[in-house]
């Protein structure tokens, strides 16, 4: 029974050590590069996830590379913006191995890819230098360059690493910091300060010529509204005077029962439509007026 068990071992070490000299794996996130005495062709890319065929060491040697997005991050270095301010910027990349076959060639470790990408992305410095500090750090989003900076910056990376045929793709190129010393903070919150003054003069104008043509408007409308009252008011005059001639006229024929008239019209007003009010015949003088002798007409003798 012991020499089985020590046999079933031995056979299961053996198989595990044949597996590791003539079986390798590829994950669904790496691409492997498969060498036949360190010499890569087309044939040498496997990319598809699942166990593979090679041949013990030295003949086969098997590298793995990620397929995932990396990350590189630069450090905090100071530059001058085109209107000559300082500002200290901190940016990174982002990059993947889009052709394992030159990568492997060219470069083969993913350490000195980063070394490559970290040289080119100082060169992003020479964008930013191109561009004022306003076109970088301001509260209006459109006066911002900062998506036109960072897409610069991403074409002129890959144009660099495309001529040099690494195989290496790089997604993005961005601004991950900035920071402005004391010495330029100064002159930005000056910048600030004069340029909400020059706002706020140009709302204040801007509102004293609104009130000046509200003004006059209003004025405007309030002598056309005078002129119409005036004439609408002299028109009424005039018609007024016209009836009051005739008026007078009538009061001229008799002077006593236009007064009479006059004194009814009066009391209607002022007791309403829905008033009676009773008073003897002697308080409206009619008994008075009746009594009256007749006026002799014209041409005839009392």
């Amino acid at each position: 029974m012991k020499n089985a068990f020590t046999i079933l071992i031995g056979c299961l070490l053996a198989v595990a050590i044949l597996s590791r000299m003539f079986l390798y794996q590829v994950r669904y996130d790496q691409v492997a590069i498969r060498t036949l005495f360190d010499r890569a062709d087309a044939e040498s890319v496997e990319e598809t996830p699942g166990l593979k065929w090679r041949l013990p060491w030295p003949m086969h040697q098997v590298t793995h590379y990620s397929k995932r997005l990396q990350l590189l991050e630069d450090r905090l270095e100071e530059l001058q913006t085109a209107d000559r301010k300082s500002v200290i910027v901190r940016t990174y990349l982002t990059w993947r191995i889009a052709d394992p076959l030159p990568f492997y060639v060219t470069l083969k470790d993913p350490a000195e890819a980063r070394r490559q990408l970290s040289s080119r992305l100082r060169e992003v410095r020479g964008i930013l230098s191109g561009y004022r500090l306003d076109q970088l750090v301001n509260q209006d989003r459109d006066t911002l360059a900062l998506d036109t900076i960072e897409r610069e910056a991403r074409d002129a990376v890959q144009q660099s690493l495309d001529d040099a045929g690494y195989g290496l793709k790089v997604e993005s190129v961005g601004i991950y910091r900035i920071i402005l010393p004391e010495s330029t903070t100064g002159k930005v919150f000056e910048t600030m300060i004069a340029s909400r003054e020059r706002l706020a003069d140009e709302a204040l104008q801007e509102g004293q010529a609104q009130a000046s043509a509200i003004r006059s408007d209003a004025e405007s409308a309030r002598d056309r509204i005078l002129a119409f009252a005036e004439r609408r008011a002299q028109a009424i005059r005039s018609q007024g005077d016209r009836e009051a001639s005739r008026e007078y006229d009538a009061f001229a024929r008799n002077e006593e029962f236009a007064i009479f008239i006059r004194r009814l019209e009066a009391l209607e007003k002022m007791l309403g439509h829905n008033t009676t009010f009773v008073l003897s015949a002697e308080s409206l003088g009619i008994l008075d007026w009746f009594r009256q002798p007749a006026k002799p007409a014209e041409g005839t003798t009392p």
